[in-house]
């Protein structure tokens, strides 16, 4: 059979056409990444970026924009999950110095910050507008060393004070520990009666409700009772030649040394003693 002349020449130009359109293809896909890579949402915030929201929301409230000091706690180390949308920010009463940030995706979180020198009336709740722009770097350690108020050639603290503050909302009553204490760097002094270590306030009582924004110090707690209402107590009676251990229950809080009711758990009897070390009531 003869080839027809013509259909090298066609082949030849079918082929060319065809690496001309995929280069197209592949130029266009690579150049479509880059315009998303360059158009992707912020990854991260940090605490410019909370602070920021803090400046445009006071300022959306009429009150004067707060410097960079005076909204706390925050440090610049801190990352956050970037808002998908603008976050909302409330007072935490009507006329709260403290404020809460509340992010609802894709990552939810919810944020709590003071601002000092708030002076100029309620706020309400709204929303603000979210920080944009690329992901901040991380702070170089020169940075992190000037943020936590050091100098690089003394190694000195200068200006920068510690306080002790809840994790979370702690309600009136709560037995302090560790687990719901953190140290926080403040620019303020949290003044004489603040503690200034974890160990100072752990296994004492909450006289109030506490949160994150709250300093903790000798007047928001108490000194935690030897035994709660509700706990097992050994009860000891007898004579001088003899003693009786049983068990019982704390009919309410008590110090050792102190006079508390308790009931004998087997016979449910009601009872009066004296607590003593390691839980031991000593019947009357």
């Amino acid at each position: 059979m003869t080839q027809n002349p013509a259909l090298p020449a066609f082949r030849t130009r079918t082929g060319a056409v065809s690496r001309l359109v995929l280069s197209l293809v592949c130029v266009a896909g690579w150049g479509g990444t880059v315009l998303a890579q360059q158009d992707s949402p912020q990854e991260t915030w940090n605490a410019s970026d909370i602070r920021k929201l803090m400046r445009d929301y006071m300022q959306a409230n009429g009150k004067p924009a707060p410097k960079d000091k005076d909204i706390w706690p925050l440090d610049d180390r801190m990352r956050l999950a970037a808002c998908g949308e603008n976050p909302e920010i409330a007072p935490r009463s009507a006329r709260s110095s403290s404020y809460t940030i509340r992010c609802k995706g894709p990552t939810a979180w919810t944020y709590t910050v003071s601002v000092e020198n708030d002076t100029a009336g309620p706020a309400r709740t709204m929303t603000v507008s979210a920080p944009q722009g690329q992901p901040a770097a991380a702070p170089s350690p020169a940075a992190v060393m000037q943020t936590a108020g050091l100098n690089n050639n003394s190694m000195i603290a200068r200006d920068m004070f510690t306080a002790i503050v809840p994790r979370v909302d702690l309600t009136a009553g709560t037995i302090l520990t560790a687990e719901m204490l953190e140290e926080r760097q403040m620019p303020q002094s949290p003044g004489a009666t603040a503690f200034k270590t974890v160990q100072e306030a752990v296994g004492l009582r909450l006289t109030t409700s506490v949160g994150p924004t709250s300093i903790l110090n000798t007047r928001n707690v108490a000194k935690a009772p030897s035994v709660l209402k509700g706990e097992t107590v050994t009860l000891k009676a007898g004579g001088s030649n003899f003693e009786i251990f049983m068990p019982g229950r704390a009919e309410g809080d008590g110090y050792e040394g102190d006079l508390i009711s308790v009931r004998n758990i087997k016979t449910g009897a009601k009872l009066v003693g004296k607590l003593g070390p390691g839980g031991i009531v000593q019947l009357k």
